[in-house]
């Protein structure tokens, strides 16, 4: 078995991708490392940038480092800024809009990830 060492990204070393509305960088993929558990993500959007109601498999966990969101759920508006942390739940729809200049969170989650499928019985590709 090899040796398992820490690995460290700058975030502005990332290439980043389009998702919705947003512009994602994406630091640590299980589907990009063939193995982990978690993705790890830094997200920016513009205001009056938006999500699709979706959901994830698995808790979804954001810190918001700059700015203002909304995010709705179940009926419900939870106001995301600066410094706010937020869980949700498996499986719970919601869908995001950002309400100032520039909103900037850090996402964890399991989409992707081995544990995903295994916990559902699944193949594990999340």
């Amino acid at each position: 078995m090899s040796r398992q060492r820490p690995e460290l990204k700058q975030v502005a070393s990332v290439t980043p991708m389009q998702l919705y509305d947003f512009s994602q960088k994406v630091l640590f993929s299980p589907t990009e490392r063939g193995e982990g558990f978690l993705k790890l993500a830094v997200t920016t959007g513009k205001k009056g940038a938006r999500s699709r109601p979706h959901s994830h498999p698995r808790d979804e966990v954001t810190l918001t480092l700059k700015g203002q969101a909304v995010l709705r759920a179940d009926g419900k508006e939870y106001v995301m800024t600066e410094g706010t942390a937020l869980r949700l739940p498996p499986g719970l729809e919601h869908e995001v809009e950002v309400l100032s200049d520039e909103w900037v969170v850090v996402a964890v989650y399991c989409d992707e990830c081995m544990l995903c499928g295994k916990l559902d019985g699944g193949s594990g590709s999340g």
